[in-house]
């Protein structure tokens, strides 16, 4: 098994980076231990390749089994979640906002979150401006020119692509954790920061958002994270409401004998009076 190497070592082995690129293939594959890539097919905006790039580069963001036994962002589909924003203009109707009140999760009722709401003229505009960019197109470009969401992973994915067969001469998607950091925080000509930033937040929504908009796959980001979701109308009973959770159930005793000491202290000072 490779070693974890940090960025001095990695630096110091490969002195440098034009060195690199004529590593040995096997050197490589020790120093960067292959990874199984997920690969599944390609998605309703990007490519198969892309989608792979992004499927591992969400997963090296919030990993899963085995790197971490609790589910990651492979689990969640948040690669789909983000892959269908991009595409969701390609849908008969976009999902960009879906219905309420009630989801339904817990019973009680229809699941108003599974229809989506149709897009005024103005909302249009704005997500496809958002989504697509500007395209020249003068409705678009109220505030000058906008490189849309579609482009910025298009190119932040070919980037981190080139970058990783470039210098470590190997797909993106075969690399390992070290290879990856290498990639992202090290190597010239890789992802912009812009990319990177948005691709993060985005991994972060797929993984925590609700599941009716493609990622969060069967709640595992709310379920790992002990947070019950939204599952209204269903209502708490008395006896899950009356009693703290057993994790805040010790700070809650220490918070109930301090009221208690405080209220006896305040007696007695009043009875000095």
């Amino acid at each position: 098994m490779a070693p974890n190497l940090d960025r001095r070592t990695f630096l110091h082995l490969c002195g440098d980076f034009a060195l690199l690129a004529l590593a040995p293939r096997a050197l490589l594959a020790e120093l960067l231990p292959n990874r199984a890539a997920d690969r599944e097919g390609a998605g309703v905006f990007l490519s198969a390749e892309r989608m792979q790039v992004l499927r591992v580069l969400c997963a090296h963001w919030i990993p899963g089994p085995p790197e971490d036994p609790d589910p990651g962002a492979a689990e969640a589909g948040v690669a789909n979640y983000i892959d269908l924003l991009l595409g969701t203009f390609e849908l008969e109707l976009p999902h960009v906002f879906a219905g309420g009140p009630f989801s339904n999760r817990a019973g009680g009722g229809p699941n108003h979150f599974s229809r989506w709401l149709e897009l005024d003229a103005l909302e249009e505009r704005v997500w496809r401006t958002r989504i697509e960019g500007s395209r020249g197109l003068a409705e678009r470009e109220w505030n000058g020119p906008v490189r849309g969401w579609q482009e910025t992973y298009t190119q932040g994915l070919d980037a981190l692509e080139a970058a990783s067969r470039r210098w470590l001469r190997r797909p993106f998607a075969e690399l390992g954790n070290t290879g990856r950091s290498v990639v992202l925080d090290w190597l010239p000509d890789g992802a912009d920061d812009a990319f990177l930033e948005l691709a993060f937040r985005q991994t972060l929504e797929g993984m925590y958002g609700a599941p009716e908009y493609g990622g969060n796959r069967g709640g595992v980001g709310w379920r790992y994270t002990r947070w019950p979701g939204d599952h209204q109308p269903h209502a708490y009973g008395y006896d899950e409401i009356a009693e703290p959770d057993p994790d805040q159930a010790e700070a809650v005793a220490r918070a109930r004998r301090r009221a208690r000491r405080e209220r006896g202290q305040g007696s007695e000072d009043s009875g000095n009076g």
